[in-house]
């Protein structure tokens, strides 16, 4: 990629809301005109029978498995949450892959047998569900909400790229415990052939990135989906069953974050955005953060609310934070 201040650059991102049913998702895919998936991420936050509350988070690409992540988060937001699974810690599988696709989905197959053996996976992407269960620890099905899919495209220098981000609600069990209650989706990142997307223009837009999923207490689902970024870059949805999406970029996304220190550690606790007339204020609540910081990556999950709007009755979010390029956000700009 070319070596420049991405942050001075006028970069224009093209997002739309789409529903699952109409995405393929085969290796086949080519939504984004000359790019294709580089990687997978299925993700989850959920809580549980046995009162505890999880991230989960698995990257695929189009060949291999090779990152993860499973924890108990902490309501403690100072303390480390603790590590059901972690790469070289608690494994489960990594290592070569491949897809078999069936008209619009894709099915993972474990390339080596062994750690398979050890550690089996099994992960299916379809219009309809999204299946995956991992090392016996994992066994959850996540179905994608309505016209629930964020759609971000952006050409142009140094090279054009493309991201689709499903929300879903989730079913299912970790460690045995069945879920209660819960948000999640599958991530998926396209670029240029050659390219990976772990270089490519998307991984460097990326300052914070915050999903939500409420529910009232009618049964009634809303959802968000925003990334903030270098310079005024910035992308954000909003979906509420039954209404029109509201969708919004760059200057017409204002943004504060708010971060606290505690015996020299600081991390990001509160958050407004507002955008297309509604403003949302996040409230952070658990430490997801785990190992990933060791990767220059933190999630904080939190509780979200729109100003002038009764409190849902449920309320699932994270907000991930790049420490590297993420620094706080205390007016609205």
């Amino acid at each position: 990629m070319t070596d420049f201040d991405i942050a001075k650059v006028n970069i224009v991102p093209y997002v739309s809301m789409a529903d699952a049913s109409i995405q393929d998702h085969s290796t086949r895919d080519k939504q984004f005109p000359g790019l294709h998936n580089d990687l997978n991420f299925l993700w989850a936050m959920v809580d549980t029978a046995d009162g505890k509350r999880y991230e989960l988070i698995r990257t695929m690409s189009a060949s291999a498995a090779f990152d993860f992540i499973l924890h108990e988060c902490s309501t403690d937001l100072w303390s480390h949450p603790r590590t059901l699974r972690f790469p070289g810690e608690h494994d489960m599988y990594w290592g070569p892959l491949f897809w078999s696709d069936r008209e619009h989905s894709s099915a993972l197959f474990a390339g080596n047998t062994t750690v398979h053996a050890r550690h089996p996976i099994k992960v299916v992407l379809g219009r309809d569900k999204y299946v995956w269960k991992d090392d016996n620890v994992i066994d959850v099905v996540l179905t994608p909400l309505p016209m629930n899919v964020t759609t971000i495209y952006v050409p142009g220098l140094p090279d054009d790229v493309g991201y689709t981000s499903t929300g879903c609600t989730v079913s299912g069990s970790i460690d045995g415990s069945a879920i209660t209650g819960g948000y999640g989706g599958l991530d998926r990142m396209y670029c240029l052939p050659g390219l990976s997307a772990q270089v490519s223009k998307i991984a460097e837009l990326e300052h914070y990135w915050f999903v939500w999923g409420v529910v009232d207490a009618d049964g009634h689902w809303e959802t968000g989906n925003a990334m903030l970024g270098a310079g005024n870059y910035a992308t954000a949805t909003f979906n509420s069953q039954g209404q029109g999406p509201v969708i919004a970029t760059n200057d017409d996304v204002k943004s504060t974050v708010t971060w606290e220190t505690r015996d020299g550690v600081s991390q990001p606790v509160r958050a407004t955005l507002a955008f297309g007339g509604r403003t949302f204020e996040f409230e952070a609540t658990h430490n997801a953060a785990a190992a990933a910081v060791s990767l220059g990556i933190a999630w904080m999950h939190g509780a979200v609310r729109e100003v002038g709007r009764p409190r849902p009755a449920r309320s699932w979010s994270t907000m991930e934070v790049i420490r590297i390029r993420a620094t706080p956000r205390d007016s609205v700009a």
